[in-house]
C-alpha cells in the first residue's frame, strides 16, 4: 500500500506542476501593469494581484506601503489610508508565499515559484484528507479515492494552481482537526490554538470557520459532568495556558497592521478601498467594469464606512445558498456534484464516530452559512464556488466513509463513477484555463459594455480552451507547439479519471 500511496501522490504533484498558471520571468513593477501579466497573464483577477502586490512590495521595495506602480497593479482591490496605498487583504498568504518567490526568482520564475507554494499546500491538504479519512475508518483505497476527488474533482483544483488563500486556510483547518483527533495531550492543544491563531492573518473569516474546532479544544481544557451529587466542572490546569501560543501570530499581525494602517488591530478589508488611480496618482472610486446598479448587487453597501460584520447580512442567506449549490455560475451541482455523495458518509459513520461527525459537519455548516450571508457569495469573478473549498474537503472525507460502506452496491458504484468522471472533467477544464467567470448578475452589463454574448459557467472555460488558450505554464512553455490545449486537457482528464477508477475498484475489491 505504501508504494501505491507514494505513486499516487507523485502523480498528484506532477499534475499540479503541469497545471500551474503563469509565465516565465522576474517582472518589475512596470511589467506587472502590462496586459501580458494582467488581463492575458497569471494575474487576471484582482485578489491574485492584491496578494502578489503585498509580497512584491515587501520584498522588492522593503515596504508595506505600495509605491504608485504597485498600487496601480493591485487596483481595484486596493486599500487607501493615511494618504497611502496599502493592501486590502490579510497578509498571511503574501508572507507564506515569499520563499517560493525567492526560489523562483533564482531561476527567472518568480511568479511560478510563488504559486508553487499554494500547490504544495494543496498537495498536503489532499494528504490530510487521506489521513483523516483513514483515521475515521475508511479503507486505504477509499481514502485515496476521496483524496483524488477533493483535489481534482472540485474547484480546489483551479485554486491550487493560482495565488489564492483557500488552500492555506484549509491546511490550517484540516491540520487542526487532525491534531484534535490524533493527539489529546498538552502539545496537541498548543498546536490547535496556534493553528487557529495563524488562520486569522491568512483570511479573517477563518476565525468563524474554525470556531467549532476552538470549541472542541476548549472542551479539552474545561468540561462538565452530570453526577449523582449534581453537575460538576473539571479543569485541566496546565491546558489553561495552551491558548497563550496564539500571542505569536497576534504579534505578527499587530506589526503588520501598525506598518500598514498605523493601527494595531485594523482589519484590512474594513479600510477605504480604491477602484482605480487617475493619471495624477490620486485614488478614485469610479466603477470601471460594471454599472453602478450591478455593483451594488454584487458588493452590497457601496459605502466606504465598512465594518467587519457589515459584509454579512441575514437577508442574503437563501440567495447565497442558491448561488453556492444550485446556480449555473457557481453551484456545486454543476461544478462538483460528486462531493454531494459525501452526505451518505454521515449515515455510514454516525453510529461509530458521532462526535467526530459533529465536528466535521459543524465546520462545513459554518462555512456554508458564513458565505451564504456574505454580500458577494459569487466570490467576484471566479471558477465555481471558491468559498466552499473547506466544505469540499469535509464532504470528501465523508465520501471516503460512503465508499467504504456502499461501494459494493451497483447503484452507488454507477452513480459514483458518472459523477466523479464528470466532476474531474469540469474541474480540470477550470484549472488549465481561467477563473475569470463573471457572476450571472454581471453578464447583462458586461454584454452591454463589450457588445458580445458572455457566458458565465463552465461553457466559458470550454470556449477558452477550444479557442486555443491555456494559462498553464508548462503547456505554454513546452507543449504548445506539439499539442492543442484541448488535447492537453483531454490527456489530463483521462489520466485523472483512470487513476480515480483504479483506486475506486481497488476499494471495491478490498470491501469484499
Amino acid at each position: 500500500m505504501r508504494k501505491i500511496l507514494l505513486i499516487t501522490f507523485v502523480l498528484f504533484a506532477v499534475i499540479l506542476a503541469v497545471s500551474i498558471r503563469g509565465i516565465a520571468g522576474n517582472p518589475t513593477a512596470s511589467d506587472l501593469n502590462t496586459p501580458k501579466w494582467k488581463e492575458f497573464g497569471p494575474f487576471e483577477l484582482s485578489p491574485e494581484r492584491g496578494r502578489f502586490a503585498l509580497l512584491y512590495s515587501f520584498i522588492e521595495d522593503h515596504s508595506l506601503i505600495f509605491k504608485l506602480p504597485v498600487a496601480r497593479f493591485a487596483a481595484p482591490d486596493l486599500g487607501y489610508t493615511n494618504g497611502n496605498y496599502v493592501s486590502l487583504f490579510a497578509p498571511g498568504v503574501s508572507f507564506v508565499a515569499m520563499p517560493g518567490y525567492f526560489l523562483g526568482k533564482m531561476f527567472g520564475l518568480a511568479q511560478i515559484g510563488t504559486v508553487a507554494v499554494i500547490a504544495i499546500f494543496a498537495l498536503i491538504n489532499a494528504f490530510l484528507v487521506y489521513r483523516i479519512s483513514k483515521f475515521l475508518g475508511a479503507n486505504d483505497y477509499a481514502a485515496l479515492t476521496a483524496s483524488t476527488i477533493f483535489l481534482f474533482a472540485t474547484p480546489a483544483f483551479a485554486y491550487a494552481v493560482t495565488l489564492y488563500q483557500h488552500h492555506i486556510s484549509l491546511f490550517l483547518i484540516l491540520s487542526s482537526i487532525y491534531a484534535l483527533l490524533r493527539w489529546k495531550n498538552f502539545l496537541g492543544l498548543c498546536a490547535v490554538w496556534f493553528l487557529v491563531a495563524v488562520s486569522i492573518p491568512v483570511d479573517y473569516p477563518n476565525l468563524i470557520l474554525m470556531a467549532p474546532i476552538a470549541l472542541w479544544a476548549t472542551g479539552r481544557i474545561i468540561w462538565g459532568n452530570m453526577e449523582k451529587k449534581g453537575f460538576t466542572i473539571s479543569i485541566n490546569f496546565w491546558s489553561i495556558f495552551t491558548p497563550l501560543v496564539a500571542l505569536l501570530p497576534l504579534a505578527f499581525y499587530v506589526w503588520f497592521s501598525l506598518g500598514s494602517y498605523n493601527k494595531p488591530l485594523q482589519l484590512s478589508g474594513t479600510i477605504d478601498s480604491v477602484q482605480a488611480i487617475n493619471a495624477k496618482g490620486k485614488p478614485t472610486t469610479s466603477a470601471l467594469v460594471i454599472d453602478q446598479a450591478v455593483k451594488e448587487i454584487v458588493a452590497g453597501d457601496n459605502s466606504q464606512n465598512k465594518s467587519a460584520t457589515g459584509f454579512f447580512r441575514t437577508r442574503n442567506l437563501l440567495n447565497g445558498f442558491y448561488i453556492h449549490f444550485l446556480s449555473p455560475d457557481r453551484g456545486v451541482i454543476y461544478y462538483a456534484p460528486i462531493v454531494l455523495l459525501g452526505i451518505l458518509g454521515i449515515f455510514a459513520l454516525w453510529s461509530k464516530k458521532q462526535k467526530e461527525v459533529n465536528l466535521l459537519v459543524s465546520v462545513a455548516v459554518m462555512n456554508i452559512v458564513l458565505y451564504s450571508l456574505w454580500g458577494d457569495p459569487w466570490g467576484g469573478w471566479a471558477f465555481g464556488s471558491r468559498y466552499l473549498i473547506p466544505t469540499y474537503a469535509i464532504l470528501s472525507i465523508l465520501l471516503a466513509q460512503a465508499i467504504s460502506t456502499f461501494i459494493k452496491k451497483k447503484s452507488f458504484l454507477i452513480l459514483f463513477l458518472i459523477l466523479s468522471i464528470y466532476s474531474i472533467a469540469v474541474n480540470t477544464l477550470g484549472a488549465i484555463s481561467s477563473s475569470a467567470n463573471p457572476p450571472k448578475v454581471q453578464v447583462l452589463a458586461l454584454e452591454k459594455q463589450t457588445g458580445k454574448i458572455q457566458k458565465y459557467s463552465v461553457d466559458r472555460n470550454l470556449n477558452y480552451v477550444l479557442s486555443g488558450y491555456s494559462k498553464s505554464f508548462v503547456y505554454n512553455s513546452y507543449l504548445s507547439k506539439t499539442i492543442t490545449p484541448i488535447t492537453f486537457y483531454s490527456i489530463l482528464t483521462v489520466i485523472l479519471s483512470a487513476g480515480m477508477l483504479f483506486l475506486a475498484f481497488k476499494s471495491r475489491r478490498d470491501h469484499a
